[in-house]
This record gives C-alpha cells, sequence and structure tokens, in this order.
C-alpha cells in the first residue's frame, strides 16, 4: 500500500511540476531577436520580381524566395535542392533538347498554410513569360531558353511546350537543342513557386498534353488587381511566400523594411532556417553609420568599402565594439552610361571621358588600399580574372589619364564644330559639337547622383574640372537613389535626361553576359541597363553561352574576347574593384560572409548570442 501510495504522489509530483512548467513557459514573454542592417541604399516600394529594385530590396525577396529547385551553395555551385526536389532526371533527347524532370517533395507550404504542388511551380514559369505580364509593366525574360517559348510569350499559342504539367508533385523543363551545350545549364532550370492562389485567384494551370496553360481566367486586369493594386499588390505586400522570412512591413517615410521568420519553413539545401526572428533593413547615411554601428542603433554594416569607412569600422574592432569578416568584392564601383541617346551613345566619348580621369588616384583615395584597378567587366574575386591577371593587365587598355589622347578620342568621332557650327578653337570655345542627324549635338552630359555618396565627390573634384579642358561639360544632379534608378532603367521615363550615373555593382552567381549585352530591346532596361546594340559584343556573349560546362579552357579564352570588346566599347567605367568589409554587433555569431555568399546566404545560418 505504501509503494502504491508512493508512486502516486511521484506521478502527481511530475504532472504538477510539468504543469508549473508549462505555466511557466506560457507566462514567460517570447524573446524576438532581431538584426537592423543599416544601408545607404535606399529600400524601395517593390518586392516581387519583375520591377527593377535596389540590392537590399532584392536581398528581402530572396530571404522570402524558398525551395527553389536549383539552389547555390556556400561552395560556390548549382545543385538541385534535395529539400524541395527528393529526386529528379535529366534526359538528354533525340532532337538535341534536354528534359529535366521534377518530383516534388509532399511537404511543402506556404507561410499561410497552403500546400505547395507542382502547379505553382508551372506558374511561376508561365506567369514571368505570359504577354499578360508584359502587359502590366513587367519585365522576367524567363523562358527564353525552353521549347515553346515564342508561341507562347507572343500570345501565339496557349500552350508552352517546353513546360510540362505531369502531376501534382511533377513536372518538367525542356531545353533547346539550340540553346545546348548551356555554360550554366543546371541554372536554367532553377524555379520557385509562386502562390497561385493569391496572384492569379480563380485560375488553374492544365496540361492536356502539349505543354502546360493557363485558364482563360488570367489575365492582364486580374494582375493588375491582385499584382499592382497600391498598399496591397503583391508588388508591394508579398504576404504569402515560401522562404525563411516573410514580408512583414515596409515604410517608406523612414526608408526601412521588416521581415520576420516563416516558421513554416522546411530549411535551405542544407537545413538552415534561420533563427533571427526579425530583419530590418534601415537607410544610414554614409557619413554617420559607424556612429550609429557604435551606439547600437544599427547592428550590422555589409558590404562596405571605401578606406575612410573600412578604417572606421577596424577601430571599433580594435575597441572590441564589433566584429568584421572581409573578402574581394564580387563586382564593382563604376561610373555607368546610357548608351543609346546624347553624346554618351558614342564610344569615343566614353573613352574620352576614361582617359580623363586618374583613376589610380582615384581608387588610392577612395579605397585607402582595400582595392585594386579592374579594366574590364570583372571584380577581385572571379576566377576567370585571377587565372589570367597577366593577360588582362597586357591586353586590356588600363586607359591611363591622358587628355591629349581624350582630345584626340573626340576629334576622330567628329566633335569639332562650335555651337556655331563653325570649327571649335580650342582656348575660345568652350564646349564642342557633333553633327548628328543633320542637327548640331552639344558635348554636355548630364550626370545623375546621389548625395552624401563620396564617390561622387570625388568625380566632382576629379572628373568634373577635367573634362572641360577638352571641350566637354558635365552637369551633375543630386537625386534620390529611386530616382536615380528609374533614370538608368528608363521605368516610368518618358524622355531620357541622363547619360551618366556613378554606382555599383555585384555580378551574379551566374554571369549570363548574352542577356546583359542582348541587343534585343526586350531586354534593355532589365538585364542590358546600358542601352548598349553592339552586335559584335553580343555575338561573343552568344558563343560564350553555347561553351560546354567542362570546357574551361574554351569559356575563358571567349571570355577573354569578351573583355577586349567591352574594354573598348566602355559601357562602363570602372572604378575600382575592393575589399568588402562586413562589421556587425559581437552578439551576432556564426555569419560567415564571401565573395560569393553574402548577407541574404549569411544571415539565415547565423543567430544571436
Amino acid at each position: 500500500m505504501k509503494r502504491k501510495l508512493f508512486v502516486l504522489l511521484l506521478i502527481v509530483a511530475v504532472v504538477s511540476a510539468s504543469a508549473f512548467a508549462r505555466g511557466a513557459a506560457e507566462a514567460a514573454p517570447r524573446v524576438e531577436t532581431q538584426v537592423i542592417l543599416g544601408s545607404s541604399t535606399q529600400v524601395n516600394a517593390d518586392f516581387f520580381d519583375g520591377w527593377t529594385n535596389s540590392a537590399t530590396n532584392a536581398y528581402l525577396k530572396e530571404l522570402m524566395t524558398g525551395y527553389e529547385t536549383v539552389v547555390w551553395t556556400k561552395e560556390g555551385r548549382y545543385i538541385v535542392n534535395p529539400i524541395s526536389v527528393p529526386s529528379y532526371t535529366a534526359v538528354d533527347n533525340a532532337d538535341g533538347s534536354k528534359t529535366y524532370t521534377f518530383a516534388l517533395a509532399n511537404n511543402l507550404t506556404y507561410n499561410d498554410g497552403t500546400k505547395i504542388t507542382a502547379k505553382d511551380y508551372v506558374f511561376a514559369i508561365l506567369y514571368a513569360a505570359s504577354p499578360e505580364a508584359l502587359e502590366i509593366g513587367a519585365q522576367y525574360g524567363v523562358g527564353p531558353e525552353y521549347v515553346g517559348y515564342e508561341k507562347f510569350h507572343s500570345g501565339e499559342s496557349a500552350e508552352f511546350a517546353g513546360i510540362r504539367l505531369l502531376g501534382d508533385l511533377s513536372f518538367s523543363i525542356t531545353i533547346k537543342a539550340e540553346e545546348l551545350p548551356y555554360f550554366f545549364d543546371l541554372s536554367l532550370v532553377s524555379v520557385a513557386p509562386y502562390p497561385l492562389h493569391v496572384i492569379a485567384p480563380g485560375v488553374d494551370v492544365v496540361d492536356a498534353g502539349k505543354g502546360a496553360y493557363l485558364t482563360d481566367t488570367f489575365t492582364a486586369d486580374l494582375l493588375r488587381q491582385t499584382v499592382l493594386t497600391a498598399g496591397t499588390g503583391y508588388r508591394y505586400k508579398p504576404l504569402v511566400t515560401s522562404g525563411a522570412y516573410q514580408f512583414e512591413n515596409y515604410n517608406p517615410a523612414d526608408s526601412t523594411a521588416s521581415v520576420v521568420l516563416n516558421p513554416r519553413y522546411l530549411g535551405d539545401y542544407d537545413g538552415a532556417k534561420g533563427s533571427i526572428h526579425r530583419l530590418i533593413i534601415k537607410l544610414t547615411n554614409t557619413a554617420t553609420q559607424m556612429d550609429e554601428l557604435k551606439t547600437g542603433a544599427i547592428d550590422m554594416l555589409q558590404g562596405i568599402s571605401g578606406g575612410d569607412q573600412i578604417s572606421r569600422g577596424l577601430d571599433l574592432y580594435d575597441q572590441k565594439l564589433v566584429n568584421y569578416s572581409s573578402y574581394p568584392r564580387y563586382g564593382y564601383g563604376k561610373i555607368a552610361f546610357a548608351c543609346d541617346f546624347g553624346p554618351t551613345q558614342f564610344d569615343a566619348v566614353r573613352r574620352a571621358i576614361a582617359y580623363s580621369l586618374d583613376r589610380n588616384e582615384f581608387a588610392r583615395q577612395y579605397t585607402g588600399g582595400y582595392g585594386i584597378i579592374v579594366n574590364g567587366y570583372y571584380g577581385a574575386s572571379m576566377w576567370e580574372y585571377s587565372q589570367n591577371k597577366a593577360r588582362l593587365d597586357k591586353d586590356l587598355n588600363a586607359y591611363p589619364y591622358n587628355l591629349q589622347k581624350a582630345e584626340e578620342e573626340l576629334v576622330n568621332d567628329g566633335w569639332t564644330l562650335n555651337k556655331d557650327g563653325k570649327p571649335f578653337q580650342k582656348g575660345v570655345d568652350a564646349i564642342r559639337h557633333k553633327m548628328v542627324d543633320g542637327t548640331l549635338m552639344p558635348l554636355v552630359i548630364e550626370w545623375a547622383n546621389t548625395a552624401n555618396n563620396p564617390v561622387s565627390d570625388l568625380i566632382s573634384t576629379m572628373l568634373v574640372p577635367e573634362v572641360r579642358k577638352i571641350g566637354m561639360q558635365i552637369n551633375g544632379t543630386t537625386v534620390d537613389f529611386s530616382v536615380l534608378l528609374d533614370n538608368l532603367y528608363k521605368e516610368n521615363i518618358e524622355k531620357p535626361v541622363y547619360g551618366m550615373f556613378n554606382l555599383g555593382t555585384g555580378f551574379n552567381t551566374t554571369q549570363a553576359y548574352w542577356y546583359y549585352y542582348s541587343t534585343d530591346p526586350e531586354y534593355f532596361g532589365t538585364y542590358n541597363t546600358n542601352f548598349i546594340a553592339d552586335k559584335q559584343l553580343e555575338a561573343i556573349t552568344l558563343d560564350m553561352k553555347k561553351t560546354d560546362p567542362q570546357d574551361l579552357t574554351g569559356w575563358v579564352e571567349k571570355w577573354i574576347q569578351f573583355q577586349k570588346r567591352w574594354n573598348h566599347l566602355l559601357p562602363d567605367i570602372p572604378l575600382y574593384s575592393d575589399m568588402y568589409h562586413d562589421f556587425y554587433n559581437p552578439r551576432i555569431v556564426g555569419y560567415e560572409s564571401s565573395s560569393t555568399w553574402d548577407f541574404r546566404y549569411a544571415i539565415v545560418r547565423a543567430s544571436i548570442k
């Protein structure tokens, strides 16, 4: 009897203790950890692909995107995502095309609990390639490599022949024979699901054997309602997503945006789900950003360049106030040109500007020794550059500061007249002119820049006065970053004004040169942001695309030919490719960034100590 009583008392004690622990846990407030990332690049209102936006917006979009069929790894390669695709096949067809068939996991859901099926993946392709998406102003460039794209994209065919819906959890993509071999083969079939029930409610994805298609209820008017409605449209407020984080808020008044953890997310390819509850991106002033980091107003600065800022960050590290990581930049700082109108449409003018700037001194002053000068479309961390540095240094024009050569470029290109159409006289006339289509064009370039930008300041002092000496005038206008982007991409711009911009670029892990320098107007403003239409450059890139993925030697030879042509045309003037530094509060642990593994990847694997 005593033994039974003891057991009973023990059970009561355990139950009571469990109830107490549960009650204590319920009573304790949930600790919502957060990290505030300071950024001198302003967040804008776009949080859905199809519209141009800043790098900070891209970070947030990718944090909200998950379950891609193909993903980029920390080791720097593409793999099929084992979380979303337990199995797949890749078949070389008799006609030379190639078909990838994906079998999806059965336990994928959006953050609202809706099950993700093959229809969501197929819808993502059909929507982005549809004429209806173009009609609402979205630009994707999705699908040109797939069989049946042209007929579907033009509206000639309702079915997309190369995209097949094979079941609730299976679909396939067929790549055209003429697109193969393709150097970045696997990246072509990287698809993430789009929520069909949110973007196109009432629409179904169907396949009757000739290719997948959308039912008749899919219209541009429907997309205008679900995607473009101010304040609630998916473009501005994507509440249903599939990634590690989900949309929380955007505040244009103070240029902040935030995302919070998606509790239903199963993880990235390596199982990483994220542990920091909230991520906030906040606009910061370059001049005061290190002070904000020191005081705790922000927790992190990512991709910091410039000698002054890096030195200030390293001082904070010496004081044990921050930790940091550093890595070569996968990109460069640049002067970018609009190559389709005004004086900057002429490559001789672009070369003259390059000769008028002492880039060595510019880089020295800006990077403080934490960077190098590049002479082509590459960054310090690219393997093609590191393996061929000596050859590139020999073959490419470094455009050393030389006003005589700058002037020769202009004279040889016909900038030999004054405002009255008479011969330009140096020392008498101020601005050169050229007869273009029967009209005198003055050598005046409108330059859009942003405030509190040390690069803008250096251009103002080191370039603008120099070009006056050769009969050129550069007018600088300071604008908001969002306005600069609108003008760069010519988005919502009736008549372009600015032919010159200064900004930086981070290269994609897949460098699709054949899109960036395509002469197809459909790629202008999205991929081809210089609006350059050079057939020779395009032909080189198309040849690059056809390189077998195993032929690295062949790829490098074509890559170098591309760099030579690019170096002559100069759609950009590379200013520096620097050593990036990420500075962050020591309470953030496990944050490991690199040239091709930036904030959007590293933060999901970090935690708060």
